[in-house]
């Protein structure tokens, strides 16, 4: 018979029947606050239709991150310096915790030019494609030795090196330097990537997972996988520390899936 603490009866019982064991006893022995928080997180994802196993794991990460960042100020400070650390780093600045201003400006200068050239090569990419329709239009009119100079494959070489100066400059990531309100929940969603990217065994599809329980548990808005990946990478860089969970959840969250 499965075993559901009086604080889990909010959790679906077929997700629970579908639990591996060792899973579902160390759920049931959870403290009735974080139980309760895994339970809400588990209802949400359950329309992505990912294995019991896996939304568990990701859920009690990102529950413990909540957790641990709320009962210890002086992580979410260190995790706020890290990620001013990567943002100096991005630049050229070398100096790591020594120079929070200069990252910070540094940053915040590069943010605002990324912005402003991806908006206008948005405009020129949109006046390339009609210049490309005129082009091929036209092409068979031009003197036989200057249509070589329009062919097919050299308009989509033209339209490649613009496409991919536009991915150098899209901003996908969270803005490292912002400070708000709000800085906490970023903070907790920062560490809760870096325990998903660091404490979960890779397996095929896992990036679609994790975006996917971003995206339901409005953590991110992130349009694609390809770009939900850069963003993680890019915060895992300033990872602030290890933690080490209990035994019993270090090993089940290191079995492989």
């Amino acid at each position: 018979m499965i075993k559901v603490p009086h604080h889990a009866v909010g959790l679906p019982r077929d997700f629970l029947s579908q639990l591996d064991p060792k899973l579902r006893e160390l759920y049931s022995q959870l403290p009735p606050v974080l139980a309760s928080r895994i339970s809400v997180l588990v209802k949400q994802a359950l329309p992505q239709r990912i294995h019991p196993n896996r939304v568990l794991k990701f859920a009690y990460l990102y529950a413990t991150a909540e957790r641990v960042l709320r009962d210890d100020p002086g992580y979410g400070e260190h995790t706020r310096r890290a990620k001013l650390e990567l943002a100096g780093s991005i630049h050229g600045l070398g100096t790591g915790y020594r120079d929070d201003v200069e990252a910070k400006q540094r940053y915040r200068t590069g943010r605002r030019a990324r912005q402003q050239i991806q908006a206008s090569l948005e405009s020129v990419l949109g006046k390339w494609r009609v210049f490309k329709q005129v082009v091929k239009k036209h092409r068979s009119e031009l003197p036989v030795h200057v249509q070589p100079r329009f062919s097919d494959v050299i308009l989509g070489d033209v339209e490649k090196i613009l496409q991919n100066m536009g991915i150098a400059t899209v901003v996908d990531e969270e803005d490292l330097a912002r400070e708000t309100r709000h800085e906490r929940e970023r903070s907790e969603i920062a560490q809760t990537y870096i325990w998903w990217h660091l404490k979960m065994p890779n397996y095929r599809g896992k990036w679609n997972d994790m975006h996917l329980l971003a995206f339901a548990w409005h953590m991110s808005e992130t349009a694609s996988v390809k770009s939900f990946r850069a963003m993680v990478h890019r915060i895992c860089k300033g990872a602030p520390r290890a933690y080490r969970f209990e035994k019993s959840w270090e090993s089940v969250l290191s079995e492989k899936l």
